[in-house]
C-alpha cells in the first residue's frame, strides 16, 4: 500500500469507527446522529427525504404506501417506527463514512457537544440567582471543547453571549447591543480567571472595565476586517476585576450599612460627612476570602506598579459618563507582601468611598440616577510604561475624542476628532493642572497648532511630568528636565521632544542622549508627522463611533512599543449645540464682553446674575485660607442661586489643583451655573486652559454648562469695567456671612440695575467670536 493510500485511510472512518466515536458520548448519541443527518441534508449529500425513502425500502414498506388511498383531502401522517429508525441510522452512517473525512466527522460531533454545553450555559446564565463559581465552571467546560471548523449558528452563539454579558459585564441594553457582536463565548474564559469575588456571589465588572474590553474587541475585529486600517500593535493592560458585589460585602463586614441613606442628605451634610466616611472606608477590613484573592493577584503581577480605578455600574454609560467623578489611586506596589497588600486594599477602599463623594451624588441627582442601587466595581490594572532610573512612566498618554468641539480654524473638521496628549502619565491630560497645557492635536490636521513662533511653542509646552517615584513609593510630579537628566532611557522620546537650538526647534536625533535636557521641548512634532499614531487614532475613533452609534471618548497610553486602550465610553456632547447668532447692531452701552479664542458654539440667554472674581482681586489674596474662603463663597452661591440663571466668571483655571491658578472648586460647587468663564489678565499670569477633553470639561458639557475664555486686556476684546466693577455688589444681601469677601467676589443682579435687561451670550464657533450683551 502506498503512502497516499495509507494517509487516505487514516483520514476516513468506517461505519464501525463512527459508531465507536458516537458511543463515547452516550447521553448525546441521538443528538449526534440527528446532527449528522442534518449535515448530510444541508451539504447536499443526501436529503432527508432520500434517506427516509431508502429506509422505507429496506423495511419493505414502500408497497404498502403505494396501496394507500389517494385524494385531494387525504393525508397520511406517519412517524418513524423503530425498524425505520434503525435503517435511517445505518444509512446516515454509510453516507457519512463515504462522504465525510474523519476531521469533518469529529468536527460535527464536537459541534453537537458545543450545542449541548451552550444550551446548558444559557439556561444557567438565565437563572435569576446563580453563583459565580457555577456559571464560571460552565463557561470553562464549553471553552475546553475543541474550536473546530464548524461553529454554532449566529443565533445559538448570540443568545449565550448576551446571557454572559448580562451576568458578568453590563445590563445596559445599549452597550449590550454593541458588545454581543464582538465578544465571543471563549473571551469569557480569560476574563473569569481575572475576576475577584466570593465564589457564591454574583456581580458585574462595571462600566469602565466593560467599556475597555468591548472597545478593544471592536478595534481588534475591525482592524482585521478593514484592509485600509492602520495596522498597529494594540493592547489592553493586564487587568483584574473586583466584582460589584464585593463592595456590598465590604460594607456589611464593617457594619457600614447605615450609610446607604447618605445620598439623600443635603449637599452640605454630604460634603461635611465625606472626610469621616472616607476614613471609615480606608480603615475598614476586607473579608478574609477577598484578601486571599487580592494577595493572589499581587503574586501574579509581582511588584509592577498598579492603578486602582473605579468601575461603577453607572460609569461610562450612554448619556452619563461620570468622567472623573470617582477616584483612581496609583499603587506603587513596592515593599513586602504585607505592605503591598495593605496598600492595595487601602486604595480599593478609597475608591469605594468615592461613590459617596458629593460630586458623583450631585451628578447622579442631576441625571435622575440617585435612586439607583449602586455598588462600585473596581478595575485593577498594571500601569503602562517603563522603569527609568527610579521613575516609572509611559512615553505618552492621553485622551481621544471622536468629535472635536474645539475648532480653532475652518480647516479643522469636528468629525475628524482630536487627542489631548502628554508626556508621562495621562493624569495631566484628563485633570486640570497648574500652568501646564497638554498638546491638543486635531486628527484631520495633526501638524496644525495655534502657536507659530518658536517662543510661543516653548511657552505653551508641557514643563512637568506625572510619574510614579519608586524610591519614595509615591505618585509624583517632576520637572521634565530633571527626569530626562536622570539615569535610564525612555523609549520613543523622538516622538515627543524637539531640540531647542537658538530660535529654532529641530527634530530629536539619536534619542536625545547628547542634548542638554533643558533644551528638550515637548512638541509631539514627530508624533504628528512621522508615526502611524494620528492616522490610527483617527481611524479608531471613527470606527468606534460608527459601531456605538454615537461620539466616543477613549483614554490611551504608549510604552515605546505598543499602544494600550485604557478606557472607551460615549463622549459627552452639548445638549443644545445650536450655533450662536452674533448680532451686529448692539450699541456700545449694552456690550459687556467679547472673546475671539477657544469658542464653542452655543447660546446662553436670560442671565440674571453675574458672579465675578476678577484675577486682579484674586491675585491679591496672600493666603490659601482666603483662596479656600473664595471657593466656599462660590459653593454657597451655587446653592443660593440654584433656581436662578447665573454665570461664573473667574481667574485662570476653575478647579485647578494649584490654588493660585484658579478657584479650587469641584463639580458639586458649580453645577448650577449656566456658563463658566475663565479670565486671563496680562498681569497675574492666569492662563485659561484649553480644557477640551479633560474630565472637568466633559462634566460641563454633560451638564449643559457653556464654557468661555476671556482676555480683557487684549485690544480687540471688550470688557465693560463700569458694569462689572461699578454695579452695586449683591453678595452681602445674598450671603451676609460672606460680606467680608465682597472686595473679591462680586455678584451683579443685572436686571435690577439695568432696567430689566438680562445678560445674553452668543458664541459662534466658525468665526471664533463670542459676545456678551444686555438684551
Amino acid at each position: 500500500m502506498d503512502d497516499d493510500h495509507a494517509n487516505g485511510d487514516r483520514d476516513r472512518l468506517d461505519k464501525a469507527g463512527i459508531e465507536q466515536l458516537i458511543a463515547a458520548y452516550p447521553r448525546l448519541a441521538d443528538r449526534i446522529r440527528q446532527d449528522l443527518l442534518i449535515a448530510l441534508h444541508s451539504r447536499g449529500v443526501a436529503t432527508i427525504d432520500d434517506i427516509y425513502r431508502a429506509a422505507r425500502a429496506r423495511a419493505r414498506r414502500a408497497e404498502a404506501e403505494q396501496a394507500a388511498p389517494e385524494g385531494d383531502n387525504v393525508q397520511v401522517a406517519r412517524r418513524w417506527d423503530d425498524v425505520e429508525r434503525r435503517h435511517i441510522r445505518d444509512i446516515v452512517l454509510e453516507h457519512v463514512a463515504e462522504h465525510l473525512t474523519r476531521e469533518e466527522i469529529e468536527d460535527l460531533v464536537n459541534l453537537t457537544r458545543k450545542r449541548r454545553k451552550a444550551q446548558s450555559l444559557e439556561e444557567i446564565a438565565s437563572l435569576s440567582s446563580v453563583s459565580f463559581d457555577l456559571l464560571a465552571e460552565k463557561v470553562r467546560e464549553f471553552c475546553r471543547l475543541p474550536e473546530g471548523q464548524t461553529t454554532l449558528s449566529k443565533g445559538e452563539s448570540t443568545s449565550v453571549r448576551v446571557a454572559l454579558i448580562r451576568n458578568f459585564i453590563t445590563e445596559q441594553l445599549q452597550l449590550l447591543g454593541v458588545a454581543r457582536h464582538y465578544l465571543r463565548i471563549r473571551d469569557f474564559d480569560d476574563l473569569l480567571g481575572r475576576i475577584v469575588g466570593d465564589e457564591e456571589g454574583a456581580g458585574l465588572i462595571g462600566g469602565k472595565a466593560g467599556g475597555m474590553i468591548i472597545g478593544a474587541k471592536i478595534l481588534e475585529a475591525e482592524m482585521a476586517a478593514d484592509p485600509t486600517a492602520p495596522q498597529v500593535p494594540l493592547r489592553t493592560p493586564e487587568s483584574f476585576f473586583l466584582r460589584s458585589d464585593v463592595m456590598e460585602h465590604f460594607v456589611r463586614h464593617n457594619g457600614l450599612q447605615q450609610l446607604q441613606d447618605h445620598k439623600y442628605r443635603e449637599i452640605d451634610e454630604i460634603r461635611n460627612d465625606y472626610p469621616m466616611l472616607q476614613e471609615l472606608f480606608k480603615n475598614g477590613e476586607f473579608p478574609a476570602g477577598i484578601e486571599r484573592r487580592l494577595a493572589a493577584v499581587l503574586e501574579r503581577v509581582g511588584t509592577h506598579p498598579l492603578i486602582v480605578r473605579s468601575s461603577s455600574l453607572l460609569e461610562d454609560r450612554f448619556g452619563a459618563s461620570f468622567a472623573g467623578m470617582y477616584r483612581s489611586v496609583f499603587v506603587c506596589n513596592q515593599g513586602t507582601k504585607e505592605e503591598r497588600l495593605t496598600e492595595l486594599t487601602g486604595a480599593i477602599a478609597e475608591v469605594f468611598a468615592s461613590s459617596l463623594h458629593p460630586d458623583p451624588l450631585r451628578y447622579r441627582k442631576r441625571h435622575d440616577l440617585l435612586d439607583f442601587d449602586e455598588n462600585m466595581a473596581v478595575l485593577i490594572q498594571k500601569v503602562v510604561g517603563n522603569t527609568v532610573g527610579h521613575h516609572y512612566l509611559p512615553t505618552w498618554a492621553g485622551v481621544g475624542l471622536s468629535r472635536n468641539l474645539y475648532r480653532r480654524n475652518p480647516r479643522i473638521k469636528p468629525e475628524d476628532g482630536m487627542v489631548r496628549i502628554v508626556f508621562g502619565l495621562g493624569t495631566r491630560a484628563v485633570d486640570r493642572v497648574a500652568s501646564d497645557s497638554p498638546r491638543l492635536i486635531p486628527l484631520g490636521q495633526p501638524a496644525v497648532r495655534p502657536e507659530i513662533k518658536t517662543v510661543d511653542v516653548v511657552r505653551a509646552s508641557q514643563q512637568k511630568v506625572d510619574l510614579i517615584d519608586l524610591s519614595t513609593n509615591s505618585f509624583a510630579t517632576r520637572r521634565i528636565a530633571e527626569v530626562l537628566a536622570g539615569p535610564g532611557r525612555i523609549p520613543g522620546l523622538g516622538q515627543v521632544f524637539s531640540e531647542l537650538d537658538g530660535d529654532y526647534l529641530r527634530p530629536l536625533v539619536g534619542g536625545g542622549l547628547l542634548v542638554d535636557p533643558e533644551d528638550l521641548i515637548v512638541t509631539f512634532e514627530q508624533f504628528t508627522t512621522s508615526t502611524p499614531w494620528p492616522a490610527f487614532l483617527k481611524w479608531g475613533l471613527k470606527t468606534l463611533e460608527r459601531v456605538y452609534g454615537c461620539p466616543i471618548d477613549i483614554e490611551f497610553a504608549f510604552d515605546g512599543e505598543n499602544v494600550y486602550l485604557l478606557q472607551c465610553r460615549p463622549q459627552a456632547m452639548p445638549r443644545t449645540p445650536t450655533a450662536g447668532e452674533l448680532p451686529t447692531d448692539i450699541p456700545l452701552d449694552r456690550r459687556v464682553f467679547s472673546a475671539t479664542r477657544n469658542i464653542i458654539a452655543g447660546s446662553v440667554r436670560e442671565i440674571r446674575y453675574i458672579v465675578l472674581i476678577d484675577p486682579r482681586d484674586y491675585n491679591a489674596l496672600t493666603t490659601d485660607e482666603r483662596r479656600l474662603a473664595v471657593a466656599a463663597v462660590v459653593r454657597k452661591l451655587n446653592q443660593r442661586l440654584a433656581d436662578e440663571r447665573f454665570v461664573l466668571m473667574g481667574p485662570g483655571r476653575w478647579g485647578s489643583r494649584d490654588l493660585r491658578m484658579g478657584v479650587p472648586v469641584t463639580y458639586s460647587d458649580i453645577d448650577n451655573t449656566r456658563m463658566l468663564a475663565e479670565i486671563a489678565r496680562k498681569q497675574g499670569g492666569y492662563t485659561p486652559d484649553v480644557s477640551f477633553g479633560s474630565h472637568f470639561f466633559q462634566d460641563l458639557v454633560e451638564s449643559d454648562i457653556a464654557y468661555l475664555s476671556l482676555y480683557p486686556d487684549e485690544s480687540e476684546n471688550e470688557f465693560d469695567e463700569a458694569l462689572l466693577h461699578g454695579t452695586p455688589n449683591a453678595l452681602p444681601d445674598l450671603l451676609p456671612e460672606f460680606a467680608g469677601l465682597a472686595d473679591v467676589v462680586r455678584v451683579i443682579d443685572v436686571p435690577a440695575f439695568r432696567g430689566g435687561l438680562h445678560l445674553r451670550v452668543e458664541m459662534d464657533e466658525l468665526t471664533q467670536e463670542a459676545l456678551g450683551f444686555l438684551a
